[in-house]
């Protein structure tokens, strides 16, 4: 795909995404993703490239695996520009509020490492380690760990409705629509 972005493409982009970015919003990220992935796809390294590029202060022992995952929304291994395009419009900062749907679904998807439909607790507690270590955060502390298990525990608590020690993207939909506060655990 060239670096020109055609009207029907545009349309496309912008149903894509609900309104959620603007026409400039998306003609910037469309040149940003094709300038740094020319055949239009980026895989686990490549991605771990664009982290860098994004963000050259993450600590370089931090994985980014589960941003990965959250991304790669088919699971196929590689990400297209529909997919990044969907992340940014979820997660990127925008005066349109994010819908928790949408926000417990990038979760779930970072969480769920091994594309099982379950989140186990040691696949929450794997994944809030990378996410407070990629804030730069010390994860060797006892307040960080006491942080992240109390998130952990509480999350399914509220989530795990069968009392089975994970979760499922429906379960955890279900208690967010009782308690909306429930995102803010993750």
């Amino acid at each position: 795909m060239g670096q020109g972005l055609s009207r029907q493409k545009m349309a496309e982009f912008e149903g894509l995404v609900n309104k959620k970015l603007s026409k400039q919003e998306i003609k910037t990220y469309y040149k940003f993703f094709h300038e740094m992935f020319p055949g239009g796809e980026m895989d686990a390294e490549g991605f771990r490239r664009y982290i860098r590029a994004v963000d050259p202060d993450i600590p370089p022992d931090a994985s980014t695996d589960h941003l990965f995952r959250a991304m790669d929304r088919n699971r196929d291994g590689h990400v297209t520009f529909k997919e990044y395009l969907l992340f940014q419009a979820i997660g990127a900062p925008s005066l349109t509020p994010i819908d928790p749907h949408d926000l417990i679904e990038i979760a779930f998807l970072m969480y769920d490492q091994d594309g099982d439909g379950y989140v186990t607790k040691d696949e929450m507690l794997e994944c809030l380690l990378n996410v407070f270590r990629a804030r730069g955060l010390d994860t060797d502390s006892p307040e960080v760990k006491e942080t992240i298990q109390m998130r952990v525990e509480n999350l399914l608590k509220l989530a795990d409705q069968n009392h089975d020690g994970r979760i499922t993207l429906a379960e955890i939909q279900e208690a967010t629509k009782k308690d909306p506060s429930i995102v803010n655990l993750f």
